[in-house]
């Protein structure tokens, strides 16, 4: 160990040595050890030789790769200030560790190969709580699988312990590291019974404290065994069942009733503990009988439990609140006066609406993130669409054509976006308004048109000799050259896959007899082996062709880190189109547009 631990240090002086030298070459961090609250200034001077951005460059973005600086968005323009290139933020109290690189255009700067510029905060000269064991998760996007990048990591947890020994993630990962190089069975099982040490002791020091369980059950993600988070809410219901926690997982399990007649006896009748003093622990339970009487129909009893559904009034997702409130309402046709005052409860808070990811931590409260000025008009526009076309529904189904027009003008005068285009939509379908629909689906279908024609990129795409058959036969890439390639990847316990899959489906069937097109929906790898992909219960259901990656830097190699994602390659092997995540079933309208794109010279 303390050989690994040497090999760490010289590693991490090599890493140090390397960002220090570039930097103070072409990119200047400042200040060098910032502070909470304090402005960092990140400055990049092309003049200065050694590095791919050109000094003739139209555009810069420091672009974050990993972040705990939640408020910031993931990509900061850069302005010049005498022929360099700048940008400035301020860090947040809680802010620890950053790291990113500089794009200009297909071009992107690192301070060395396969590394990244660093940003670490401190406090009186010392790296703050949680700075080490970020930098230390770093080191995968910095190093990939180098040797040593795992006690690289290990040598930051136990410098991140030695300042602050109660660090709960980092004592999970230092054992796990020491699990892994364990060299007998009864040596791994120590390891790991200190693990579940760990986690029991975080456990009791809060046993029914939400936030604290959140911790408690990411400990048993990371050690690899999300099997025990059940048998964790059980416990806490059983043992804390008067608890608002206990009284929330109760309510959860009751909502897993198929039988809704039984489940809405059960809710009921947990209903019956409720008083003036706990009647915030019963808001989900509510919240169920809403959703089941809308769909019931039940006007009367719907409304009353939508009145007992609470929500922080102070949250930064109140409005979006009051919308899905409304949307129930209205997807039910029930309550519609009552779905009114929600649309315009939201409507009232448009300007409000929530922009970009939005975080919660028990110790910071919401995190809000910045977000520029057309960005911000942009995410209000779309609100105000959605909730004038909204308001447009409800009036039509209180048979009030005319008025109902009226707010679907004011909705697309607001916003083109996919959700205000369909309940438009949907109000010319069934009010027969066959010219109105036709010109709406026209303008859905060029907005899309020029929308992902400002997405498409240019660079060559990486190699595929890596994926394989079902059979493990190697693809023959030679068969590739002048296809339209689809490639989506993705992972058998990958939930948002799953949902992509039926989408891949139409489209594959769409094209199957286009002999320029190849589909190659490929198993990532990722915690699935050859035979997991084999064995995929879709190979049953889903006709397009199934492939498995052996290559562990795929994900490095294509520019992407969560699945689902999809690239599609033009006939001259140039990747011009990158989906990542599964954005709902407007991915497949979205998809469709790109193949078509990519097939035209």
């Amino acid at each position: 160990m303390k050989a690994i631990n040497n090999l760490s240090v010289v590693i991490l002086l090599l890493i140090i040595t390397g960002f220090t030298a570039r930097s103070q070459e072409r990119v200047v961090i400042s200040p060098v050890k910032p502070e909470a609250g304090q402005t960092v200034t990140v400055t990049l001077d092309p003049s200065v030789p050694g590095g791919p951005i050109p000094a003739n460059a139209s555009a810069v973005t420091l672009k974050f790769v990993t972040s705990n600086f939640y408020d910031l968005p993931i990509q900061l323009p850069m302005q010049r200030e005498g022929g360099k290139w700048v940008t400035r933020f301020e860090l947040a109290p809680y802010a620890a560790f950053a790291t990113f690189s500089l794009v200009s255009g297909n071009v992107t700067e690192r301070p060395a190969a396969g590394k990244l510029f660093e940003v670490m905060v401190f406090k009186n000269g010392k790296p703050v709580r949680g700075a080490l064991f970020f930098r230390g998760g770093s080191l995968a996007a910095q190093m990939g699988k180098a040797p040593g990048m795992r006690a690289a990591q290990a040598a930051l947890y136990e410098q991140e312990l030695a300042a602050f020994p109660d660090h709960y993630e980092s004592q999970l990962s230092l054992l796990l590291y020491k699990e892994s190089l364990a060299k007998t069975d009864a040596e791994k099982k120590a390891f790991r019974q200190q693990a579940y040490d760990v986690i029991a002791a975080k456990w009791m020091s809060a046993p029914s404290d939400r936030g604290n369980i959140n911790k408690v059950t990411m400990g048993y993600l990371m050690i690899g065994e999300p099997s025990r988070l059940d048998s964790i809410r059980k416990v806490v219901m059983d043992k804390y069942p008067e608890s608002g926690l206990g009284r929330d997982l109760r309510a959860d399990f009751i909502g897993r009733e198929k039988d809704t007649a039984l489940r809405i006896r059960q809710l009921e009748a947990a209903l019956q503990a409720e008083t003036a003093a706990n009647t915030a622990d019963f808001s989900s339970y509510h919240d169920q009988l809403f959703e089941l009487y809308a769909v019931r129909k039940d006007a009367e009893k719907t409304a009353y439990h939508a009145g007992k559904v609470q929500h922080d009034t102070t949250s930064p997702y109140l409005p979006r609140f009051y919308k899905s409130m409304a949307q129930t309402l209205i997807d039910n046709n029930v309550a519609l006066p009552l779905a009114r005052k929600y649309t315009a409860m939201a409507l009232a808070r448009a300007d409000k609406w929530p922009a970009g990811l939005i975080r919660y931590f028990p110790e910071t409260g919401h995190i809000i993130p910045k977000v520029d000025d057309s960005t911000r008009r942009a995410v209000n526009a779309q609100a105000r669409g959605n909730l004038l076309s909204m308001t447009g529904l409800i009036d039509m189904l209180e048979g009030k054509d005319q008025e109902a027009a009226a707010q679907m003008q004011q909705a697309l005068a607001a916003s083109h976006d996919h959700e205000t285009l369909e309940n438009v939509s949907r109000f010319y379908r069934e009010t027969g308004r066959d010219k109105e629909l036709a010109a709406v689906n026209a303008l859905r279908l060029e907005e899309l048109k020029a929308s992902i024609a400002k997405q498409m990129i240019d660079r060559p795409a990486p190699d595929l000799s890596a994926f394989t058959d079902l059979k493990g036969k190697p693809v023959d890439v030679k068969k590739l050259r002048g296809k339209v390639v689809f490639i989506d990847f993705w992972a058998t316990w990958c939930v948002p896959c799953m949902q992509e899959m039926p989408y891949i489906q139409q489209l594959y069937d769409e094209f199957k007899s286009n002999p320029d097109v190849v589909f190659m929906i490929v198993n990532s790898g990722a915690k699935n082996t050859l035979q997991d992909a084999q064995n995929w219960k879709g190979n049953k259901t889903y006709s397009f062709p199934v492939y498995y990656n052996t290559d562990a830097n795929v994900g490095e190699k294509f520019g992407f880190n969560i699945i689902p994602a999809t690239y599609v390659i033009d006939k001259k092997g140039r990747v011009r189109f990158a989906n990542i995540g599964f954005e709902g079933p407007e991915v497949e309208s979205r998809l469709r547009v790109q193949l078509q794109m990519a097939l035209t010279p």
